[in-house]
């Protein structure tokens, strides 16, 4: 087998853990056995070990890519630069995907095998919720957002969106994920912006955003 430069061989292991993070979310990953853990990458026990010296260092993995994510994305929530109305959409988007990579389930699996990374996890969390909390709460002193509890915004957001990228709800409510994230984002946007910022009456920028998110979640 060729040698795989560092480079590719991050991209790859990247690649390779992203494909578990439905199954640790829904299931945990104490249970999972290597040979478990290689058939979801489909991949053969030998060439797991070409990218990953154990399981520790797969889940070591995953959970440095959600910080990574989680890091960048309060970076562009914390940017001054940019329009509240683009960066609400931000926040929008980092819940989804916090929702999405770091349940419950997960997170006590976490705590119990690996401490110290559970710890570091949660400082990312805490770090990222200190973010959204200003931003929300900048927003309403400079006149563009609604006077609400930034902290019921967060925990509204991280409720909802479980719920909503639960698959057997939304085939007990009919709905698709894109139509359930497209008609929450809908209300959050009429929620926090006051009327002088709804200025996308055609709701293209939801669009948009929605479509972008699914892509995003379609590589998963």
């Amino acid at each position: 087998m060729r040698k795989i430069a560092p480079d590719e061989r991050q991209m790859m292991r990247q690649s390779y853990v992203k494909k578990m993070i439905n199954v640790i979310r829904t299931q945990g990953f104490l249970s999972l056995t290597i040979q478990d853990i290689a058939h979801i990458m489909n991949l053969s026990r030998a060439s797991l070990y070409n990218y990953f010296s154990s399981k520790e260092d797969i889940i070591l993995e995953l959970t440095n890519f959600c910080i990574t994510y989680i890091d960048e994305a309060g970076q562009t929530i914390s940017n001054e630069e940019l329009s509240y109305p683009l960066r609400l959409q931000k926040v929008f988007e980092q819940a989804v995907f916090s929702a999405a990579y770091a349940s419950d389930i997960y997170l006590n699996d976490l705590k119990r095998s690996c401490p110290s990374l559970y710890e570091k996890k949660m400082q990312s969390r805490k770090e990222q919720l200190s973010a959204i909390h200003s931003f929300y709460q900048n927003g309403m002193k400079t006149g563009v957002f609604n006077e609400l509890n930034p902290a019921i915004l967060i925990i509204q957001d991280e409720t909802v969106l479980r719920k909503l990228i639960n698959t057997s709800f939304l085939m007990e409510e009919e709905l698709s994920l894109k139509q359930a994230l497209y008609d929450y984002y809908k209300a959050k946007k009429f929620q926090v912006l006051k009327p002088e910022f709804l200025i996308d009456t055609k709701n293209k920028d939801i669009n948009e955003l929605v479509d972008c998110i699914l892509q995003k979640l379609a590589a998963i």
